[in-house]
C-alpha cells in the first residue's frame, strides 16, 4: 500500500513537472516585447504586404530592418519612418513567433521588389544574424549592412561591402567583451561608433523586461542619431548610379 502511494506520488510529480515545462515553453514561444503606443500608431500607416510592413519610397533604394529577438517588429516603425522620409522604401519583416534569428525570407523581399536597385540591411541585436547570412550570400543588390548593438559572429572580413556598427554606451544587455572581440570579423570598409547615453532597447520603441542600462537620451533621439549616421555612411553608395545603368 505504501509502495503504491509512492508510485502515485512520483507520477503526480512527473505530470506537474511536464505541465510546468509545457507552460514555460509556450510562454517563451508566444511572449514578445510589445511596441510602445507611438510606434504602433506609425506602424498603422505602413502598408501590410503578407506579414511584412512597408513604407514605399520614390528612390531606387530600399532598407530592410530586422528586429531583435522577441521584439515586436512594429517597434521599429519610427526608425522606418525616418528612413522613408529620406525618400526610400523600408521593409520590416515579421519573423515567425518573433524569433528573428531564424528569419529567412529577406532574400525573397529583395527578389519581390525588382524596382529597388540597391538594398541596405539593418539588424538590431539578434537581428544581426539574418543580415550576416544574407550578406555572405553576396546578392549583388545588397550594397551595405548596419548592425545596431549586435554581435558579428560570422567572418565578413573577405567581403567587399561597407558595414557600420552602432553601439550604445549604456547597453547592459550585450556582453561588452564579446562586442569588442567580434569587431575583428568586420571588413576593412567598416565604421564603428558608440552613442553616448543610449541603451540597448532604445534602437527600437519597446519596454523590455530584461536587464538594460538606463538611457540618458530618449529612444527617439537615439534612433534619429542612428539614421543620420546610417544615411551619411551609406551616402556614396546611395547616391551613385543604379546597378542597371
Amino acid at each position: 500500500m505504501k509502495k503504491s502511494k509512492m508510485k502515485r506520488g512520483k507520477k503526480m510529480f512527473l505530470y506537474i513537472a511536464a505541465a510546468v515545462l509545457v507552460i514555460v515553453v509556450l510562454v517563451f514561444l508566444f511572449y514578445y516585447n510589445k511596441a510602445l503606443p507611438e510606434a504602433l500608431e506609425i506602424a498603422e500607416t505602413m502598408e501590410k504586404v503578407g506579414s511584412d510592413y512597408y513604407f514605399n519610397g520614390d528612390s531606387d533604394v530600399g532598407f530592410i530592418i530586422f528586429s531583435g529577438a522577441k521584439a515586436d517588429e512594429k517597434a521599429y516603425a519610427y526608425l522606418a519612418k525616418l528612413l522613408h522620409e529620406a525618400g526610400h522604401t523600408v521593409v520590416i519583416p515579421m519573423p515567425v513567433l518573433h524569433m528573428t534569428a531564424t528569419e529567412s525570407h529577406g532574400l525573397a523581399i529583395i527578389e519581390s521588389n525588382p524596382k529597388i536597385e540597391k538594398w541596405f540591411l539593418i539588424g538590431h541585436s539578434l537581428g544581426g544574424l539574418p543580415i550576416t547570412r544574407i550578406a555572405l550570400q553576396q546578392p549583388p543588390k545588397v550594397q551595405g549592412i548596419a548592425y545596431l548593438a549586435s554581435y558579428v559572429l560570422t567572418g565578413l572580413e573577405e567581403l567587399d561591402i561597407p558595414v557600420i556598427r552602432i553601439t550604445a554606451s549604456n547597453d547592459m544587455t550585450m556582453n561588452k567583451d564579446m562586442m569588442k572581440s567580434s569587431s575583428e570579423h568586420l571588413p576593412d570598409n567598416s565604421f564603428e561608433i558608440e552613442l553616448e547615453g543610449a541603451n540597448h532597447q532604445g534602437f527600437a520603441a519597446y519596454k523590455a523586461l530584461g536587464r538594460d542600462g538606463e538611457a540618458t537620451i530618449s529612444w527617439k533621439e537615439q534612433q534619429e542619431q542612428s539614421v543620420l549616421l546610417i544615411l551619411d555612411f551609406f551616402d556614396p553608395h546611395i547616391s551613385n548610379v543604379s546597378l542597371g545603368d
